[in-house]
């Protein structure tokens, strides 16, 4: 498809997208591609960056549910949004088989005439409290890949964690109308963590669990979205009863890491022991899998032998940020989206440069590496990578980013 910037009647004539809650998404599309409750690092400007490339759930970093209830400056520290951080996406209805990756940049099946979005199964609504603000968001292209596609916004979670089930709820009630859903961090297996009764504390806590999503539950309501991301563990009869007690109270998506608490990074993930744990759900709720995903094929082979609805990425989407678009390493683009991002959003500095060097690591020697790290200032990064042959001078043709492409659409 040749676009014609003089021409915008593709993009006057699209639906508006479908709002829908995560768990609708896990359940009616093929591919839902997932961003991490990520330390410090998953803020405002990069889950916006990840949402232009095919990143259709964005999560922020864990929140300690009791200084957020307690604590204005920890509620602005923690948590921040806009009305254009998630994304518009065309996505595939489950069945239809769109591979993402496959598709030639240039290629236009020759059905899409007939495309429109198709409206979701009737269902009883969730009750959310977030209402979506006007906003400038709009898909990869303005016409759907395939006659099935369908327009659908791209969602927010907010991921908290908490060793009782009262500031759980009162921290829920603050976000609630920013967000999508809540997620209850089961996993995080830092020392700290455990020794404060959260994170992989909870695995072997499973009433505590059913408890505060039924607590949640009872605060905002019987539909308000509550998921939980869990390791896990030594004991299968442990995963069983957390999962069962936590169906039991109506959790409505299981996020699974395919790691124990007691396992580094570098030990491989095991699928297998996903599987178990979907095994376990039984089809009651859409799961999602997490750990060691770096490319495009390993989030296919992970849905392919674990039955996942979803994947998820963590340090794959820090090293790059275009990795669920299909590319093998972070485009120029995508720094240069991120450049912009920060600067718009105003992103400080240490967590800016460590973005950088995050995404910079596989295009730099060893010599590079060193001197970018001793870098002291944005000034100084941006200097650098101006030399480098980045653009941050011309004017962003935003709010559209064809991410399979490279390049943006509207002028």
């Amino acid at each position: 498809m040749t676009y014609d910037p003089e021409d915008e009647t593709p993009w006057a004539a699209l639906p508006a997208p479908e709002v829908l809650p995560v768990q609708r998404m896990l359940e009616e599309f093929d591919v839902v591609n997932v961003l991490a409750p990520l330390v410090r690092c998953s803020k405002l400007p990069f889950r916006h960056l990840v949402s232009l490339y095919e990143t259709h759930v964005t999560t922020t970093p864990m929140i300690l549910a009791e200084e957020f209830s307690r604590s204005q400056l920890a509620r602005v520290s923690d948590f921040s949004t806009s009305a254009n951080e998630r994304g518009v996406f065309w996505m595939e209805p489950r069945g239809r088989g769109l591979d993402f990756a496959s598709l030639s940049l240039d290629s236009h099946p020759e059905d899409v005439e007939d495309a429109a979005a198709a409206p979701g199964p009737s269902r009883p609504p969730h009750k959310t409290y977030y209402v979506p603000p006007p906003h400038t968001r709009l898909p990869p292209t303005a016409t759907p890949p395939t006659k099935h596609s369908r327009l659908v916004r791209g969602a927010l979670l907010a991921q908290m964690a908490s060793p009782n089930a009262a500031s759980l709820a009162d921290a829920a009630e603050l976000v609630a109308p920013h967000v999508d859903g809540l997620d209850i961090n089961c996993g995080c297996p830092q020392r700290w963590a455990y020794a404060e009764g959260i994170g992989c504390a909870l695995l072997r806590k499973p009433e505590l669990v059913a408890d505060m999503v039924k607590t949640v539950h009872d605060r905002l309501g019987h539909g308000f979205p509550v998921s939980i991301k869990i390791r896990v563990d030594d004991d299968p009869r442990a995963t069983e009863t957390l999962v069962r007690n936590a169906l039991a109270v109506g959790v409505s998506h299981i996020t699974i890491h395919g790691r124990t608490r007691h396992q580094a990074s570098t030990e491989p993930v095991s699928l297998p022991a996903i599987k178990f744990a979907v095994d376990l759900v039984r089809g009651e709720v859409p799961t999602v899998a997490n750990g060691d995903l770096w490319e495009l094929a390993d989030a296919e082979k992970m849905r392919r032998e674990t039955g996942v609805n979803g994947t998820m990425a963590a340090r794959g989407l820090l090293a790059n940020p275009a990795l669920f678009a299909g590319y093998a390493t972070t485009p120029q683009h995508a720094v240069e989206n991120f450049v912009n991002l920060s600067d718009d959003y105003g992103f400080i500095f240490s967590l800016f440069h460590r973005h950088l060097a995050y995404m910079l690591e596989a295009h730099m020697y060893k010599p590079e590496k060193t001197y970018f790290n001793a870098l002291a200032s944005s000034v100084q990064v941006i200097d650098y990578l101006s030399g480098r042959g980045l653009d941050f001078v011309t004017p962003r043709k935003v709010p559209m980013w064809d991410a399979s492409r490279g390049y943006s659409l509207l002028a």
